[in-house]
């Protein structure tokens, strides 16, 4: 997967387009561990699967050409197996978006939910798969006209997601019950894990953060989240720790250090749950 600089509003667009993406095609176990932005991202599952990709507590999992839109603040996480799959990520920074289409902020795409699609939807649908498998071909390709034929498959990617899909953030609610408070409140919790991930985090620490008792920090983030305050620490470690070995950014001791486990076996135990592959057999495996 790409690596983790857009998690929490730090979206920087692929130089010189106006936007972020990244082709998925590693042969390696992907897992983002939940996070948010406030730009809009979507998924195009190229070929094979993605195992479990969760939206709000929402899980789904994809096959080929299944198209997924994150909207702007959702919590999100990936998680796939299968080392054949490829996926496209498209981020459009909110910026961008409102300033083309000012009435976002009122409202959503509503576009993973294919079933309750007209047939105004469903062609629409098939010309967003058509574009997004020429933004992949683009992608693929290396030629003068590449960055302006990403640009403006992109772009008309985008116009169809608005055109064809957008509700208004009050339906929204409706269907899906999300509160903001909930959602604010994540958003402070994550922020902070994947601030201070590196060093030695607690319960009271947390729940000193966001104002809250931790007795109530444990069951909110829970229910929310769907695992635990202590879960998501040690995912959050392992997923930077795993960029950090693919990146070669040091030995085993020092990318377990570095990313706040308290002994290699502990970042071994983690990576075996995530990946199925302890850390001391991915980091042989780039090294070879």
């Amino acid at each position: 997967m790409a690596d983790s600089s857009f998690i929490h509003e730090i979206i920087k667009p692929t130089n010189p387009l106006s936007v972020w993406m990244y082709l998925h095609d590693k042969k390696n176990v992907t897992y983002v561990a939940p996070h948010w932005h406030q730009a809009i991202e979507l998924s195009y599952t190229v070929f094979g699967t993605i195992d479990d990709f969760v939206i709000n507590q929402t899980h789904f999992k994809t096959n080929c050409g299944k198209v997924l839109v994150i909207n702007s603040q959702e919590v999100h996480s990936v998680y796939a197996r299968n080392s054949r799959s490829q996926a496209i990520s498209i981020i459009f920074p909110y910026p961008l978006v409102s300033r083309l289409y000012p009435r976002i902020e009122d409202q959503f795409i509503d576009i993973n939910n294919t079933e309750k699609f007209d047939a105004i939807k469903k062609e629409a649908y098939i010309k967003l798969q058509t574009n997004l498998f020429k933004l992949y071909q683009i992608m693929k390709s290396d030629d003068d006209y590449k960055n302006l034929k990403l640009e403006a498959t992109s772009i008309e990617i985008l116009q169809l997601l608005i055109e064809y899909f957008t509700e208004s953030k009050s339906e929204y609610n409706k269907i899906y019950g999300t509160k903001e408070f909930v959602v604010n409140r994540i958003q402070m919790i994550t922020k902070f894990v994947n601030e201070n991930y590196y060093r030695k985090i607690s319960l009271d620490d947390i729940a000193t953060e966001v104002n809250v008792s931790k007795e109530y920090l444990t069951k909110f983030f829970k229910k929310y989240m769907d695992l635990t305050v202590g879960q998501y620490i040690t995912n959050v470690r392992a997923q930077k720790a795993y960029y950090d070995i693919l990146g070669k950014a040091g030995n085993l001791t020092q990318v377990a250090t570095k990313n706040g486990f308290s002994t290699t076996r502990a970042m071994n135990k983690a990576f075996l749950g995530i990946y199925g592959k302890n850390a001391s057999m991915i980091y042989k495996e780039d090294n070879n």
